[in-house]
């Protein structure tokens, strides 16, 4: 038996590094300040005794390499043996792999890998990319036991583990004890700290959704988050992750009032229109997007509240805003343009991950979702052109021909519109302009969260075949169960059963409207 030397209990990178550790949850000072990923601490305990032999036997071998597997619930980016030369240097992130940790940090570096990103291991920024700024914070300490939360419950579900399930469970009940304590402080609670712990349990939500109804405690944490943004007032947009946060939620208040046709709040446009000056003009699409997005919910409110019956208003409304989306997409600036890759004719099979023989490149996570909100803004206005034109040419026989063309205009669009969704895919698969990817698990995956309702809604349009509803399920089971996010998996199943949102029934029944297209 051989001295080892007392062991460090710091975290990787600082034991590379030799520097001084704090050992701080969820991320130690030193890797915030790096802006690097850290991915907690090793257990000591486990490396008191050491089986020897290996490294006796060939101590006179200097070309020996040992093989290690390295097992983990966390998923690293390879899952590869690491080998290491006993004399040779070993790289950073193969001893990062090799470190063992605790189940109550791998939630956190579940997060951290797969929601954060951009730390240097090529890996895009994700829509969490703030979080480590929150976390150097001292009320950043409120959201841990949110962030582990969440990631538990994803790790649950890739693993199919009861266990961490309910480990998880336990984490968010904390949470949400924890949350409410901040939300009862009057300057805790416009914190940045405090938002994103809302968000955080919203994310929950979405990570242990069991089937139908899919959005309903979504929407309830919407409601909440809507007025702590409120709250907040201006001042929120004064520095960049206040601003982040912010742009971030306003879409899922639009998007959720959208749902539930409910008309956009006027202070959300009043602190839009001060974003909008503050911001740098290259990143203004994302507030005209959300201007566009605005009226687009406010038509669908005016059609809930009977303001809006009539069929042919209602058509010359939401074309008028479809050529004003169309207007905005074209002007926009080439930093947010994508890429149009043609699949060569080869003869062996097709990416499953790839529908039809195209896919798209974008520059990066908030591209992607630009443009997927502008598709669904623009499918959610000729499900209303196509299905008021399909009423319209039954209702009127001398025109019927007028609105039969208007109908299949919308559903040849809307088919477009769909085709782009899926096309954006292929991008979290690792896609190049040569390489179409391969699957889920590089550093692209930290935004795929952001598609798989745009994929649900393309799979619902009216311009949908059977075969694309066929692939949007596979592919959000896809992502559901690699990354752990049940509620792509309960859409998947709801297609596969053949079932739809149905999101517009009542209102369109109010016209008469009784069919499905």
């Amino acid at each position: 038996m051989v001295y080892r030397g007392k062991l460090s209990p710091a975290c990787g990178w600082c034991r590379i590094r030799r520097l001084k550790c704090d050992q701080q949850r969820p991320s130690c000072s030193q890797c915030i300040r790096g802006n690097r990923l850290c991915y907690g601490y090793r257990d000591v305990s486990a490396g008191r005794f050491c089986d020897q032999s290996a490294e006796v036997r060939g101590k006179h071998s200097e070309d020996e390499e040992t093989s290690i597997q390295v097992f983990s619930a966390v998923p690293f980016p390879t899952a590869s043996p690491v080998k290491r030369r006993r004399l040779g240097g070993q790289s950073e992130f193969a001893m990062l792999q090799q470190i063992s940790i605790p189940l109550n940090d791998q939630g956190t570096a579940f997060i951290l890998a797969h929601y954060v990103g951009g730390s240097g291991l090529n890996q895009a920024r994700g829509h969490l990319g703030f979080l480590p700024k929150i976390m150097s914070s001292q009320s950043g300490l409120a959201i841990t036991t949110s962030i582990n939360a969440v990631g538990l419950a994803a790790l649950s579900n890739i693993h199919m583990s009861p266990q961490l399930m309910l480990t998880a469970r336990q984490e968010y009940v904390k949470a949400l004890a924890e949350t409410n304590i901040v939300l009862s402080d009057q300057v805790l609670s416009r914190s940045n700290a405090t938002l994103t712990a809302v968000m955080l349990l919203s994310m929950y939500e979405v990570m242990t959704c069991q089937g139908p109804p899919l959005i309903d405690r979504w929407l309830d944490h919407v409601e909440g988050f809507a007025r702590l943004v409120e709250l907040r007032g201006l001042e929120q947009l004064e520095d960049a992750v206040g601003m982040e946060l912010f742009s971030q939620f306003r879409m899922n208040i639009v998007l959720g009032n959208i749902w539930l046709k409910a008309p956009t709040p006027a202070w959300l446009i009043t602190y839009s229109n001060d974003a909008f000056a503050r911001r740098d003009p290259k990143e203004r699409p994302s507030d005209e997007l959300f201007f566009l997005l605005a009226q687009v919910c406010d038509l669908c409110a005016t059609m809930r509240d009977g303001l809006l019956q009539e069929p042919v208003t209602v058509i010359r409304t939401a074309l008028q805003l479809d050529a004003e989306l169309v207007s905005r997409a074209m002007s926009v600036d080439s930093t947010w343009h994508y890429t149009v890759i043609e699949m060569p004719p080869t003869a062996t099979p097709q990416p499953a991950h790839i529908y039809g023989d195209q896919y798209h490149l974008y520059p990066n996570i908030d591209v992607i979702s630009w443009w997927n909100y502008y598709r669904v803004a623009r499918l959610i206005l000729h499900q209303l052109v196509a299905s008021f034109s399909d009423l319209l040419g039954r209702r009127h026989a001398a025109t019927s021909r007028e609105y039969r063309q208007s109908l299949a205009q919308s559903v040849t669009l809307s088919r477009q519109l769909a085709e782009d969704i899926c096309a954006s895919v292929p991008y979290f698969f690792g896609a190049t302009e040569t390489f179409p990817g391969k699957g889920l698990g590089g550093g692209r995956t930290v935004g795929v969260i952001r598609t798989i309702w745009p994929l649900f809604i393309a799979a619902d349009c009216i311009g949908t075949t059977p075969s694309m509803m066929v692939w949007i399920s596979q592919c959000l089971m896809k992502i559901g169960r690699s990354l752990g996010i049940q509620q792509a998996v309960a859409m998947a199943e709801l297609l596969s059963g053949d079932k739809h949102l149905d999101w517009l029934t009542v209102e369109l029944e109010k016209v008469g409207i009784r069919e499905r297209i």
